[in-house]
């Protein structure tokens, strides 16, 4: 089973720190909240996910682009993580995908902090017992491209287009043609031809991400 405490899977993404799966009103162990559109939804949450990266694409959602991960199980399940285009957890996972052996399972923990006014991002995968580094750093940043300073109605503000387009390119150029055959179940090939789920209003990062993201 890839998600922990859990035996179903489709959509999920991460919400403070979490992997989370939206379910049924009234289904055992779900906790509720009001999302940032004010609606109420029903949640499970996990720790971490662990499979093998089988697919990767790029879906326009109602508040711009998602990326969506395919992640299948050792038991053939497939869980589809969506984050938006920019979102801090996909970045960091974008930067450490050279570095992954798409043909070995991997274990994937998200992780969030506060310390004070500020909120830190993290992501932890591994693989054998090791863990993966990010390909591109903040020292050693090879060719990808900064965040750079844009004015926006007389104001300037950071924007992370060219380095997440870079990213993107790299992806369909060196990673997808390596990813394994994916051999999806008869009980989820309607799931795969779905939408993504009801989205949330995305978080943005408005500062390039800090050195400890690396």
């Amino acid at each position: 089973m890839g998600l922990q405490q859990r035996e179903t899977g489709n959509y999920i993404t991460i919400y403070q720190g979490k992997f989370s799966k939206r379910v049924p009103e009234g289904t055992e162990g779900a906790i509720e909240r009001v999302n940032k559109k004010g609606k109420t939804v029903h949640e499970m949450f996990y720790d971490s996910l662990v499979g093998k990266l089988v697919g990767i694409r790029t879906q326009d959602g109602s508040y711009g682009k998602n990326w969506i991960f395919e992640i299948q199980d050792s038991g053939g399940e497939i869980f589809l993580l969506q984050l938006s285009y920019s979102n801090s957890y996909a970045n960091k996972f974008l930067k450490m995908l050279p570095n992954i052996d798409v043909a070995q399972e991997m274990k994937i923990s998200p992780q969030m902090t506060i310390e004070g006014k500020k909120t830190i991002t993290a992501l932890f995968v591994n693989q054998n017992g090791q863990a993966i580094k990010h390909f591109y750093t903040k020292d050693v940043p090879k060719d990808l491209p900064q965040w750079v300073k844009i004015k926006v109605s007389g104001e300037e503000v950071w924007d992370s287009t060219e380095q997440v387009e870079f990213l993107e390119a790299m992806v369909n150029k060196d990673i997808i043609p390596k990813l394994p055959v994916k051999e999806v179940p008869d009980n989820q090939k309607d799931l795969l031809a779905q939408p993504s789920v009801e989205e949330d209003i995305p978080d943005t990062n408005t500062v390039p991400l800090e050195e400890e993201d690396f």
